[in-house]
């Protein structure tokens, strides 16, 4: 469904032109949520329904009917990008790009990143992995890192937390190297989230949960239209949770966000979007990894119970994050549209976490017999550290289309200023206790006390300038070619105060960041397509993630030496096709990815120095499958599919032809759901749904390491659901890992792991108006 704009009164279309150029002085951001025709979406009117529906934010390209249909569908390669610098949508993306919409999240309810990226094969996370044991979102592509690789709305997330996806409308997964849009960075793919936007139309929704741990949380969003073209709309949300299975660990947030958006109706519209994210938790390091004939698997394959936590006392993690977004754009003419996007981002963050050591020799020897074992803990009994960082980026906009003889030709061009600083002081304990048994460790540390001495100070920084350009070159109705290309100069810094007589070693990379494709589309609902796209990850990238206790532990820059950049190419080929008038979507691709000079980590956390002579390099290939939409009027499908073949092709530890860590070799994820309401209900008797679902993911080699001599057990999980929406009211009840099986949800090399939980239940009430 569509709906003309109207035109602006000549008195508004010039003072909303001054507002562009007056945005743009000051460097407000922009998002390019239209196009170049007079077509914007509808109100978005309350809806009690959950069917998996896709939001009609458009960026660029031209969506008719059948496309809108196909949103209301679940058809994922329907999916507007939120990001004005790449094509408009999945369908017209050379590249694999996994979606989870919003209504899906809902159905499953998954409340943080993580939960909704469960949906998404390929993709394993990484606990503690870093010097100093950071903890929170670090996730691997088709293994490659991707710790902070996170964006929303296409601006980088530069903190490391736990993400809630309160103020979430879909998840993207962009996979494979994608520097010629994101820059420095982006090694294995990217992963953006498109924040919830004001839209036209009033709208008050209220969701209570209520589950297994005990879980309590809250949800609210209202949108409130002001005026013809502005509006208003509001989240929060509060999360109460003692994590089920897991002794001792709580997962507690409260948020908030609100987006205010003018020029609805028009040509020229403006976002300023302010969220805010709260946490007081206890983190979770898992359990130990025990040696038996040579390989390291979770010591609770081994008769320790899954519950089994040495989280302590004195544990904590409290975050605080704010960001502010502002999201400008305005269609100048015909032929040109200009957009700037900018964030302020502000993290601050407190943290300490007991973490446990790897069991071997006279340990296994002990827990493999009955006994019980008194082990030290890694990482000098765990990490402590107080961090506070920001981040600023800015990215200018230009697109134009037009002819030249047959060709037709869509343009982006602009620029893309980064700057990130984080600072981080570690902690000091008073009376800790360093050797905890493994079996009932106690909880309790009377005692102990915390400080973060200014002596510990450190501080890194990352400057990027970006400089990208963008055709889609349309020969044909059938041909079109891609090229794309992104100019980075970045720099980085790092200063510790306990050396400062070294001063501040400081590290640079110029690199370009090229892709080229080709698409052929034989007949309208299918195309088919070949992509080269290189990426480049300088040291420094990760600043907020690895400030560490001394320069050649992690990455940042060294005084004196010289770390080349980590450079990932891939190659892929594939199809996407639309069946059922747009209502079904699928795709396949074949790729392999060839990463080059990758960072190794030792079990400590610690990167190795001089990588950049000796640095590992990984190879991946492998194809992936899905399907996403309605095979009939009620029987709804979210189905996709990885197969990965991951080798080290270099190694200084001699490791070459080994398996790449963190790459099962199969995974798969599955969501079904089916309307019964015309086979039991009476249609004023509203809409009765049951669904559920499977993933799967094969065992894989446990890293950052190399060495192959830590084993994840394969994961398999089930889950089902029951909802009914009534008018303005709805009632849904998920069961979560059926079997109660025992599954693991991250792990790091050869030390430790965390179980995920067993068998666990949600209900939740909600009202619409």
């Amino acid at each position: 469904m569509s709906r003309t704009e109207l035109p602006l009164p000549p008195s508004q279309g010039i003072g909303l032109q001054l507002a562009v150029a007056l945005g743009v002085s000051v460097g407000l951001g922009a998002t390019e949520q239209a196009h170049a025709d007079d077509t914007t979406q509808p109100p978005q009117p309350a809806t009690t329904d959950t069917t998996i529906k896709l939001p009609a934010v458009r960026v660029g390209g031209h969506h008719d009917d059948s496309d809108a249909a196909s949103y209301s569908a679940g058809n994922t390669n329907s999916q507007t990008l939120n990001i004005s610098r790449m094509p408009g949508s999945v369908r017209d993306t050379p590249q694999t790009i996994t979606v989870v919409p919003q209504e899906l999240m809902k159905q499953q309810r998954a409340f943080t990143l993580d939960q909704a990226l469960s949906n998404v094969p390929g993709i394993t996370l990484s606990t503690g992995e870093g010097a100093g044991g950071l903890n929170g979102d670090q996730f691997r592509i088709r293994g490659l890192q991707a710790r902070q690789d996170i964006y929303t709305d296409g601006l980088r997330d530069f903190g490391t937390y736990t993400r809630d996806v309160f103020n979430t409308e879909s998840v993207e997964v962009i996979k494979g190297p994608s520097g010629e849009y994101f820059g420095a960075g982006n090694v294995g793919g990217v992963i953006n989230q498109s924040q919830k936007h004001a839209h036209l139309g009033n709208s008050y929704n209220y969701d209570q949960s209520f589950g297994s741990g005990p879980l309590f949380r809250g949800v609210g969003d209202i949108n409130y239209q002001i005026n013809d073209d502005m509006a208003i709309r509001v989240n929060g949300m509060f999360n109460k949770q003692d994590v089920v299975d897991r002794n001792n660990v709580t997962s507690n947030r409260y948020g908030a966000a609100v987006d205010f958006g003018v020029g609805l109706r028009s040509k020229t519209s403006w976002h300023l979007t302010w969220q805010w994210l709260n946490s007081d938790s206890k983190p979770d390091y898992g359990v130990s990894m025990i040696q038996v004939n040579g390989i390291y698997r979770p010591i609770t394959e081994y008769g320790v119970p899954r519950n089994t936590s040495y989280t302590r006392s004195f544990d904590f993690d409290r975050s605080n994050i704010h960001t502010l977004t502002s999201a400008l754009k305005s269609e100048v003419s015909r032929w040109l549209t200009i957009t700037n996007d900018t964030r302020l981002s502000m993290y601050d963050r407190d943290y300490t976490a007991t973490t446990p050591a790897a069991c071997s020799g006279a340990c296994a020897a002990a827990i493999l017999s009955g006994q019980n074992y008194a082990l030290p803990y890694g990482a000098g009994g765990g990490a402590a550290y107080r961090q506070e960082g920001w981040g600023v980026q800015n990215v200018l906009m230009g697109r134009s289309q037009f002819k030249t003889g047959f060709m037709h030709h869509d343009i982006k061009a602009g620029v893309d200023i980064n700057y990130a600083s984080d600072s981080r002081w570690p902690g000091s304990f008073t009376n800790r206790n360093n050797n905890q048994t493994i079996i009932n460790p106690s909880y309790n540390s009377p005692g102990t006390s915390l400080s973060f001495p200014d002596s510990g100070y450190g501080n890194a920084n990352a400057r990027d300038l970006g400089l990208f350009f963008a055709d889609r070159i349309q020969l044909t109705k059938q041909l079109s070619l891609f090229g794309t290309g992104r100019w980075d100069s970045f720099s980085s810094t790092y200063y510790k105060r306990s050396t400062a007589s070294q001063g501040r070693a400081e590290q640079k990379s110029d690199r370009w960041s090229p892709s080229a494709s080709i698409m052929y589309s034989p007949l309208k609902n299918t195309s088919f397509y070949f992509t080269f796209a290189r990426s480049y990850k300088p040291v420094g990238t990760d600043v907020s993630s690895l400030v560490t206790v001394k320069p050649q532990a992690g990455d940042v820059a060294q005084k004196g030496v010289n770390l080349s950049p980590q450079r990932s190419d891939l190659f892929e080929v594939g199809n996407k096709s639309d069946f059922f008038h747009k209502r079904l979507g699928t795709t396949v691709a074949f790729f392999q990815i060839s990463e080059n000079n990758s960072r190794y980590y030792d079990v400590n956390g610690d990167m190795e120095t001089g990588f950049s002579d000796s640095g590992s390099g990984r190879r991946v290939r492998g194809v992936e499958l899905s399907a996403t939409g309605k095979i009939t009027q009620d029987w709804q499908v979210f189905a996709s599919y990885s197969y990965m073949d991951g080798i080290v092709t270099h190694s200084t530890t001699g490791d070459n032809g080994k398996t790449a860590p963190q790459v099962p070799h199969n995974s798969m994820s599955v969501w079904s759901s089916y309307d019964l309401s015309r086979l039991i209900l009476n249609p004023e008797w509203g809409t009765l749904k049951i669904g559920g679902g499977a993933q799967y993911s094969s065992a894989y080699w446990a890293g950052p390491d190399t060495t192959n001599t830590a084993r994840i057990p394969h994961n398999f999980v089930l889950n089902g659901m029951l909802s009914w929406d009534f008018k303005h009211y709805r009632v849904s009840f998920n069961a979560n890992n059926i079997t109660n099986r025992l599954n693991y949800s991250s792990s790091f090399s050869g030390s430790r792991v965390v179980p995920a939980s067993g068998r666990y239940f949600i209900g939740n009430v909600g009202v619409s108006f």
